[in-house]
């Protein structure tokens, strides 16, 4: 019967002809059939399958492999055999390579005519060992998608214990790999589809091994916290995002921002590439993780990390503003980011010049959310000309494009800013420092005269705005011992990002005074600049 119905699928009979002699090959399956004859058939069927010139070739494999298996249960088992698994895994199939989409799509199929034989168990353990190596040989997206299907349907391919938690690491790893360079609407929806398959998979292990959780997200950090500058992991990391569970985003992110060994390079590689993960459509709960980290990081006095990233990354979250599927996250992350950098104009002003082009766009889009989105834009947009007020030329034609969309009132504009930076966070450790009381136009906060401190003030003012001495400061990990570091770097900190119109530096006085310095006499600056320079060094 096998040499028949390849002599027909291969003959130029019409095809009406060959579908109803291929329905009575089918039918014929009920039938008794010997041993041999149901193994060629099997044969000609994974021929025809992995090996077929076309679909009518596919199509006629699958349906006689159904009807026979059905029927003729022990053939079937003997014929899909633990060897023929391996050789179809490690070795493919004739002229199609063991990578083939085709092979894992045969091997799913053959699965599902076996779930109900007792050999179906030593399947599962071989399986569970072969996608393990598929999986550390980093396969592409559309070859671990396919996987990923077959691994859904049948959990008990999936490796368990120890085995479990690394073929989660090494998934996360790959997904760390992936890259669609195309540009083609279809085929991108076709890799985001890819993705989500993936990380639907892992997100199903989580569930059903909830140890494996917590370290899939050690490698999640680890890989995107990588400083190799020949490695850039892929933003479709953002897909696993979603399935993490929301309430233990206090306790990690509370675990990598006081972590001695997490380096300050690490930290502002993972924050700038999970700011990248906002462009991942369909992504949730993004923007979720990223204040959560930015907030984590001002706990505990990282301001540098928080100014660097700002800095890098805010013009990249502004115009994510423009794709209306990641734009609500966007502007969630890009107000935070802006209205915590409140101690220079700096950050807000690389974006000013994008601001009106905007604002035109959304109100002319036609999209039935651009209206209420646009009201909130505008909020931020007033706040921040609010807090820097000394540029009216800068904003004039941001406020003609909005003249017409509702302002909020003076009260709450400063309540929104007194809520929002980076040291009025409820859970930083300088919370109770902020007084909102209307800073210089320049946005910088003033050192009062403690009498006759002028060299003092004037020292101080400049060695701050000497951009890279201050972030040197600011970045110091400095323990009790070094009483005069710790007390500058303290009053850096405090000028970099307090609501105060002026501070009285009184502690740093008393630390920096030169012994031979008559308190309340006017002194040299200079001099007084050698000796403060000889004590940073010491």
């Amino acid at each position: 019967m096998d040499k028949i119905l390849e002599a027909l699928i291969g003959s130029s009979h019409p095809l009406h002809v060959k579908r109803a002699i291929v329905k009575k090959v089918v039918e014929a399956a009920e039938k008794a059939v010997s041993e041999v004859q149901c193994q060629a058939l099997y044969q000609l069927t994974a021929r025809l399958i992995l090996l077929g010139e076309d679909s009518f070739q596919r199509q006629v494999g699958y349906q006689v492999l159904e009807a026979y298996a059905r029927y003729h249960r022990a053939e079937f088992e003997q014929f899909f055999s633990r060897d023929f698994i391996l050789s179809l895994l490690q070795n493919g199939y004739g002229h199609v390579d063991r990578k083939d989409l085709i092979i894992i799509d045969y091997i799913h199929s053959c699965l599902r005519l076996l779930i109900s034989c007792p050999s179906v168990l030593e399947i599962f353990s071989i399986l569970r060992v072969e996608v393990l190596r598929i999986i550390c040989e980093r396969p592409e997206p559309q070859l671990c998608a396919r996987l990923s299907t077959m691994l859904s349907d049948f959990m008990q391919c999936i490796p368990k214990d120890k085995s479990g938690v690394l073929f989660c690491q090494q998934l996360v790893r790959t997904i760390g790999y992936f890259h669609c360079s195309t540009s083609q609407e279809n085929e991108l929806r076709d890799y985001v589809s890819q993705v989500t398959k993936v990380s639907t998979l892992l997100q199903n292990i989580w569930k059903a091994e909830p140890p494996t959780l917590l370290l899939s997200l050690q490698e999640v950090f680890a890989i995107i916290s990588s400083t190799d500058p020949s490695f850039e992991p892929s933003i479709a990391l953002a897909s696993l995002v979603q399935h993490i569970p929301l309430q233990m985003i206090t306790v990690l992110i509370r675990s990598l921002t006081t972590d001695q060994n997490v380096k300050d390079a690490n930290m502002t590689r993972a924050l700038c590439r999970m700011i990248d993960w906002l462009s991942w459509p369909l992504a949730q709960h993004v923007e979720t993780w990223v204040i959560a980290l930015l907030k984590g990081l001002a706990a505990v006095q990282k301001f540098t990390i928080l100014i660097d990233v700002t800095l890098l990354k805010i013009e990249l979250v502004f115009n994510r503003l423009w794709y209306p599927i990641v734009r609500q996250g966007a502007l969630t992350v890009l107000s935070h980011m802006l209205l915590s950098f409140q101690h220079s104009p700096e950050a807000f002003h690389l974006v000013v010049p994008h601001i009106v082009r905007l604002v035109q766009s959304l109100k002319g889009d036609g999209l039935p959310n651009s209206k209420a989105f646009l009201v909130q834009f505008t909020e931020l947009i007033l706040c921040m000309m609010y807090q820097f007020s000394g540029f009216p030329d800068l904003y004039e034609s941001i406020l003609e494009a909005i003249k017409e969309l509702p302002k909020p009132s003076e009260e709450k504009i400063k309540l929104i800013l007194n809520q929002s930076a980076w040291t009025s966070q409820s859970n930083s450790l300088a919370s109770g420092l902020l007084r909102l009381t209307g800073k210089s136009e320049t946005g910088k906060t003033g050192l009062i005269n403690l009498g006759n401190t002028c060299y003092m003030n004037s020292i101080i003012q400049t060695l701050f705005m000497a951009t890279d001495f201050r972030r040197s400061v600011l970045s110091l990990n400095l323990n009790g011992s070094y009483t005069f570091m710790k007390r500058l770097q303290l009053l850096f900190a405090f000028l970099a990002h307090t609501q105060r119109a002026a501070y009285a530096p009184r502690n740093f006085f008393e630390a920096s005074r030169p012994p031979w310095f008559t308190p309340g006499t006017q002194q040299d600056c200079s001099e007084y600049l050698r000796f403060l320079l000889d004590r940073s060094k010491n």
